[in-house]
Formats: structure tokens, C-alpha cells, sequence
């Protein structure tokens, strides 16, 4: 097993830890999907957009996070089927204008760089912003931005929600400090207000961690 294919199942099994929020070993079955994953050329940008796709999801249901990677597996597909399809000219419907995505990636990979090395006093902050860099070095430079643009928005939802409860605890009660000030008046019922308190905190988390915009910026924008 070679260091690159190593560091890809790492980095899958350390997200998946993190999204469950407990420590994980992949089963015998995961492991055969991650391996079917890493010989597809699956890129790891996919499979941390189709993870966090996954647990988002769950996570608004109420009920428990998923147990296995086969869980994953189809939102995974599915990222991973828009990504690559755009790469050779298959585009995905969009609104997204068309951009040097080359360009985009290099400009969030210093940004992110710049951001971990920022919190390499605190380790877990660190581990989830190099995480996000290591995915977003995977997207396809001729994917189409509309594909890019999705994936790239998804893994920013699932960095700014690890990040929330990854940082340091005089920091976690500064954010949600922010966060009460700024639901302070607002009259909504409770499951408006935990929507919009959930956009408040990724707000305020990305201003407190430094996190650029996951996105692909168009031309005409």
C-alpha cells in the first residue's frame, strides 16, 4: 500500500470519526468499499461531500448518525458521478458561469493552509481545517462549476459544523455568546429558530476560525 492510498483511507476513517463524534474502525465491509473507492478514483473531495451530505441529513431527522460507510455510498456515487462526468465534458445542469477552477482550488488551498497553520496550537481545529484542505486539492481542475460549486458548499457546511464543536471551550462560549446576541428579539417558532441559530453559529464559527468561502466564484459575480 502506497503513502498516498494510505492517507486516503485516513482521512475517510478520521471524518467519519469526527462526523459520529466517537472513535470508529472500519469494518471489514467498509474497508472493501473504501478500497472499491480509492481504485475508482473516487475523489476525496466526493466522498467528504457525500459523508457530510449523509450525516446533515440524519442529523435533521433527530435520529441516530450512520454506523457503516455503506450508508454513504450512494451520496458518494452521486458526487463522485458529477464530478467526474463534468471532467470529461458531461456537464451537470447549473447556473454556476464557467471559471478557472485550477485557479479557485490553488486559492483555497493557501487560504485553508493559512487557517490551519493559524491553529496548530489546537490540534482537533487544525486536523479538521487540514482535512478540508486535503479535499479540496482533490477536485478535478475540469470539473464543471456548477459540480465543483456543490461540493465545495457541502464540504464547508460539515467543516463550519465540526469546527463549532472542535473548538477551544473559551471560544465555543464566545461563538455561542454571538450567537444568543444575535437570536436576541427575533420572534420565531422552534424549528426556525434552530435553523436559524444553526446558520448563526456557522456564521460566527467561520469568523472566529478564519474559514475562507468554499466556493467557486463566477466571472460575472
Amino acid at each position: 500500500m502506497n503513502p498516498e492510498e494510505l492517507e486516503y483511507y485516513r482521512a475517510v476513517e478520521d471524518l467519519f470519526a469526527r462526523l459520529r463524534g466517537t472513535p470508529f474502525l472500519l469494518s471489514p465491509k467498509d474497508f472493501a468499499l473504501l478500497r472499491r473507492w480509492w481504485g475508482d478514483h473516487v475523489p476525496l473531495a466526493a466522498v467528504a461531500a457525500g459523508l457530510g451530505e449523509v450525516f446533515a441529513r440524519r442529523a435533521e431527522s433527530g435520529v441516530d448518525p450512520v454506523s457503516s460507510l455503506s450508508y454513504c455510498r450512494h451520496a458518494v456515487a452521486k458526487h463522485a458521478k458529477r464530478l467526474s462526468a463534468a471532467a470529461v465534458g458531461v456537464a451537470p445542469p447549473g447556473d454556476v458561469a464557467p471559471a478557472d477552477l485550477g485557479e479557485v482550488i490553488a486559492r483555497l488551498a493557501r487560504e485553508l493552509r493559512a487557517a490551519a497553520a493559524r491553529w496548530d496550537s489546537w490540534a482537533d481545529v487544525a486536523a479538521v481545517l487540514y482535512g478540508v484542505l486535503r479535499s479540496v486539492e482533490t477536485l478535478p481542475e475540469g470539473a464543471d462549476p456548477a459540480a465543483a460549486d456543490e461540493a465545495l458548499g457541502r464540504l464547508e457546511v460539515t467543516a463550519l459544523d465540526l469546527l463549532a464543536v472542535t473548538l477551544p471551550a473559551a471560544e465555543r462560549s464566545r461563538v455561542e455568546a454571538m450567537v444568543e446576541k444575535d437570536l436576541a428579539g427575533l420572534e420565531l417558532e422552534a424549528e426556525a429558530r434552530s435553523r436559524t441559530f444553526l446558520a448563526l453559529r456557522r456564521k460566527r464559527v467561520r469568523e472566529v476560525v478564519g474559514l475562507p468561502r468554499l466556493e467557486v466564484v463566477a466571472d460575472d459575480r
